[in-house]
């Protein structure tokens, strides 16, 4: 069976995916021939709707990225319209148990026939007791990534806002950890913390998605530092 872009973009040491945040089919397309492997598509926290989803999944494919899509609930129709609209995988937010990462599963069944080998599925694991299950949820097979979101993780320890807490890093590099000990795909957002990079590579952590506004505050501090701050 040829390769499928979901065996190409797991097959890489490091997935490097782009979040984002000004949604353009154009704007997918620049990124994918800047070179990652991945496009975010969030239908969580933003307005994105399904015509814009047809548009920005085509557009990842003729870039060659992977598209995968965070839904706003888990609702095996909404996630099966998703795909439909051309979602090359789903990003499930708020995997707290064995019993809700088989919920995702069986959910997935729900899609073409239940074949559903070329899509990929990615749990979030955002609360202290879904770290706490994650050797249960590793068990199961099925789950392509396990995707650590930071602010949840904190908001669930009684931290609400301060996700660099030493005690919320402690949990986050604890669960990439285990996930790579079972020879799993670890993810996370390493949002302002691009500098950061190697040393959750160190260890184990391979799916690293990154906000497209990180790049142009980058850019934008660097230029003005030079136009302006002499």
């Amino acid at each position: 069976m040829a390769d499928t872009i979901k065996q190409k973009v797991l097959a890489e040491k490091v997935i490097a995916v782009c979040n984002c945040d000004f949604p353009t089919p154009q704007m997918v397309e620049f990124v994918g021939g800047l070179g990652f492997d991945a496009l975010f598509i969030d239908c969580e926290q933003s307005s994105t709707d399904f015509k814009l989803v047809e548009e920005l999944a085509r557009a990842a494919r003729v870039s060659g990225m992977a598209s995968v899509l965070r839904p706003y609930n888990k609702d095996p129709g909404l996630i099966n319209r998703y795909l439909s609209c051309g979602a090359g995988g789903i990003q499930a937010p708020k995997i707290g148990s064995r019993e809700e990462a088989e919920s995702l599963i069986e959910g997935m069944s729900h899609w073409d026939k239940g074949d559903y080998r070329d899509k990929i599925i990615i749990a979030m694991i955002e609360s202290k007791s879904g770290v706490d299950a994650l050797p249960e949820i590793l068990e199961l097979g099925g789950i392509d990534v396990f995707y650590f979101g930071q602010n949840d993780l904190a908001e669930s320890m009684g931290l609400k806002g301060d996700r660099k807490n030493p005690r919320v890093r402690a949990l986050v590099e604890d669960g990439i950890k285990r996930v790579a000990d079972a020879g799993k795909v670890a993810g996370m957002n390493v949002q302002d913390e691009i500098d950061s990079v190697a040393h959750y590579m160190d260890i184990g952590l391979r799916w690293i998605n990154v906000h497209q506004k990180q790049f142009m505050m980058r850019g934008s501090k660097a230029f003005l530092s030079a136009a302006k701050g002499r």
